[in-house]
């Protein structure tokens, strides 16, 4: 079984248990703070939107790698490679795994098969601890190939993702030239310190490579955008995200405030629904079938009869809720399609499966800003 052949069951066996939810460490999506943070969410959405707008030069690309790796130095100089959820581990085993053999035996010890991993540390764990030589604490980022690429009419085509993104890179870019002839390569986009013990403490490289160096067989690139985008704020839909918070901001926290079950399970309802509108592909009359998917959800009889009733009797922060919602989606892609334009002169470019030249999407102000029409709703209808 090659290396290939393994990423692939790997893929398969991670599909399988994922859910529609996103993990601890995760960005958020800018419209989907009204339901995770209540008014002071959409408001933090809202700021951090224009922001995007009036400094362009803080957005990054959320390149589309597979799998997510943490990987750097401890205190003590020691380098490991993990996951986000080794990495996450309260007992901090996760992060006391310095050696490929190690990782392996991390995993036997839990009872965990994940061959296909194992086979792909082997084979990137030198590489990585040279390019992170003399840098201090870990780099998060997304693997985007593992085998040496060769160029097509000048381009670098690959796709870490199978339900993903295909990116064609011109060969005689700057970030093409840093993948010529390597083994593979990682797109780093966020960093932690040596002492850190969750990924809620990362922070953000700012499109750099902070302290790693590209002097191994493994590619580091950097998350900037080639280019700086040129970008206006649509003053109407900030406005229209506006009057909806004002409006209806102050009943939708009482309703999160006060929810019959614990605030993330409540939090999912919404979450996890909406990732239900996006595999279906519409997202027109939000409220319309939400409380027939709450009635089908999983729970107790005696949860899901609390739930019902509190919802009915809340209907006009429910209203509200999705109508934050939409407002906010709005002013959020209004930014995605100046970003999406902006791509189309970069020597980066990203395509969906029918063809649609497209990004997943754009990180800035500790937010994603995607086009869960697009990518999104490839990226989970493959799972």
């Amino acid at each position: 079984m090659n290396l290939a052949e393994s990423l692939a069951i790997l893929r398969d066996k991670v599909d399988k248990i994922s859910s529609l939810k996103e993990d601890k460490g995760h960005l958020d999506h800018p419209e989907d703070l009204i339901f995770l943070g209540g008014s002071a969410g959409a408001n933090r959405a809202l700021e951090a939107s224009i922001a995007t707008v009036k400094n362009p030069k803080t957005v990054t690309i959320k390149w589309d790698g597979y799998p997510a790796l943490i990987f750097g130095r401890n205190g003590r100089g020691q380098f490991s490679i993990m996951d986000k959820h080794m990495f996450n581990k309260k007992d901090g085993t996760g992060r006391q795994v310095f050696s490929p053999e190690q990782f392996v035996q991390y995993d036997q010890a839990r009872g965990v098969d994940r061959a296909g991993l194992h086979t792909l540390m082997a084979e990137i764990w030198p590489g990585l601890a040279k390019a992170s030589s003399g840098a201090k604490g870990y780099y998060w980022g997304d693997l985007l190939f593992s085998q040496t690429l060769k160029e097509q009419n000048g381009l670098y085509v690959f796709k870490a993702n199978p339900n993903g993104i295909t990116y064609k890179v011109v060969a005689d870019s700057d970030i093409g030239k840093l993948m010529a002839g390597k083994q593979g390569g990682i797109a780093v986009h966020q960093y932690l310190a040596p002492n850190a013990m969750t990924t809620d403490q990362a922070t953000s490289l700012d499109g750099s490579i902070g302290q790693l160096k590209n002097n191994s067989n493994i590619a580091i690139v950097p998350s900037a955008m080639p280019i700086t985008p040129k970008m206006k704020i649509d003053t109407s839909l900030v406005k229209g995200a506006q009057n909806a918070i004002k409006k209806y901001g102050a009943s939708v926290d009482q309703m999160m405030d006060n929810a019959p079950q614990a605030r993330n399970t409540f939090n999912q309802l919404f979450t996890v629904y909406i990732n239900k509108k996006i595999v279906a592909g519409d997202l027109n009359n939000m409220l319309d079938g939400f409380m027939d998917f709450v009635e089908a959800r999983p729970m107790t009889d005696k949860m899901k009869a609390k739930i019902v009733e509190y919802l009915r009797s809340n209907q006009e922060a429910l209203v509200g809720a999705f109508t934050i919602w939409v407002e906010m989606y709005k002013l959020k892609m209004s930014i995605v399609d100046q970003l999406n334009k902006a791509a189309k002169s970069s020597p980066v470019k990203g395509y969906l499966d029918d063809g649609t030249e497209t990004h997943e999407g754009f990180v800035s102000n500790g937010l994603k800003f995607v086009d869960r029409m697009g990518f999104s709703r490839q990226n989970l209808a493959g799972r």
